[in-house]
């Protein structure tokens, strides 16, 4: 018997499904649907954990649905399956928590706050996740920086946006922040942004980053 979880978005495990299988997770190149051979245990369900499936995938392969493989599927790809007699299709109804950059930057500045490992690895693993939450910060850190000389009216000319909620947020900080330690995030802001123009994306340098600038700004 086959399983298809039909998601939104690729899920890393099936806890979430409550599915009282044993398994194993595979990656697509794990994968062998030719030879239908055994990973692992008979007793333990295959689970392809990095990749979407198609019922074409599975059909050039000449694939049999009484194997032991739990594969993920799009719903606008459910409809093919349908008169396939050996499968149990589970839809995974649980919505992930959207993340945005202001989660992770709130945090850096409340000392009160331990840095959300989740959050951490969210914006350090994939660079466009980091580039989008360096971007925010680096321009909430520039308006701090701004804010100490010029009245918010100027700074919001001069950065071209709404003086709104951000500047309650950024005059708040001013009252409790060493300024100083604005200058050694803008400082550590330009070394970051040196390696990431020189290199390829390091993931390991994007955490740093993040645990630096919280030593330096949490108040």
């Amino acid at each position: 018997m086959t399983y298809l979880i039909v998601t939104d978005t690729l899920i890393d495990n099936l806890e979430s499904l409550d599915l009282d299988l044993q398994y194993q997770k595979i990656t697509k190149d794990e994968v062998n649907l030719n030879e239908q051979s055994s990973l692992f245990n008979d007793d333990f369900y295959k689970f392809v954990n990095d990749a979407y499936f198609t019922y074409k995938n599975l059909q050039d392969n000449q694939y049999n649905f009484s194997s032991k493989y739990i594969f993920q599927i799009k719903k606008s790809n459910l409809q093919k399956f349908q008169d396939i007699d050996e499968l149990t299709i589970i839809h995974n109804t649980f919505k992930e928590k959207e993340k945005f950059p202001w989660d992770l930057s709130n945090i850096i500045f409340n000392k009160n706050k331990k840095l959300d490992i989740e959050l951490l690895h969210y914006f350090s693993d994939k660079e466009s996740n980091f580039r989008s939450f360096f971007y925010f910060f680096t321009k909430e850190i520039f308006r701090l920086k701004l804010l100490v000389n010029n009245n918010s009216d100027e700074v919001s000319e001069i950065l071209n946006e709404k003086k709104d909620y951000k500047y309650e947020k950024a005059d708040d900080l001013l009252k409790k922040l060493d300024k100083t330690n604005v200058d050694a995030a803008i400082k550590l802001l330009y070394k970051l942004e040196e390696k990431m123009i020189k290199s390829t994306y390091n993931q390991e340098n994007s955490k740093r980053f993040i645990i630096a600038v919280k030593q330096k700004l949490q108040v």
